[in-house]
């Protein structure tokens, strides 16, 4: 049944306080998901933590590409940077991202983006690749290329985690 209330910010916000999430408040109003997120930005609303790392999303990249495993980490690494934990991913999510760390750690690579890259064996959507660690890449998980834009906070973010050891033991 849709909701006769107008969907406005505040709305949203008294509905996540009550745990909907972006679909059923969409699915309420007889809007999209997109319509409820626009709101937020537009009018001030909260923003997730996947929100906040799409606007500090360092490429410009496709639809397709975020079928891309390495995509699809990076998007979590960014959620976990931004909410200091793992406080709202599944254990599975948390496996995955600590596994692509030890990856990320283990092969001494980083992850770089180009459009160019066509897809290949195990990074289907294509677009990324993974290359070996330079002086220059720093911190940084991702290298610094013409197709990157890295904002102040990008660079807090697309970063090892401070306690990266903790989390997944010496080498």
């Amino acid at each position: 049944m849709v909701s006769r209330k107008p969907l406005t910010a505040k709305r949203i916000e008294e509905l996540r306080a009550k745990g909907y999430n972006q679909s059923q408040i969409a699915e309420m109003h007889g809007v999209t998901r997109q319509a409820v997120s626009w709101h937020k930005v537009v009018y001030n609303g909260f923003l997730t933590t996947r929100q906040l790392a799409q606007r500090a999303w360092p490429w410009e990249t496709t639809n397709t590409h975020g079928k891309s495993s390495a995509y699809q980490r990076l998007r979590d690494h960014g959620e976990f940077m931004l909410s200091g934990g793992f406080t709202s991913m599944s254990e599975n999510k948390q496996r995955l991202l600590k596994s692509w760390w030890r990856r990320l750690r283990d092969d001494d690579v980083v992850l770089e983006f180009d459009p160019a890259i066509e897809p290949y064996r195990g990074m289907g959507g294509g677009g990324f690749r993974y290359v070996p660690r330079t002086a220059a890449d720093g911190d940084l998980l991702i290298r610094v290329n013409e197709h990157t834009t890295l904002t102040a906070e990008g660079e807090r973010i697309w970063c090892w985690p401070a306690d990266i050891e903790s989390l997944l033991g010496p080498l």
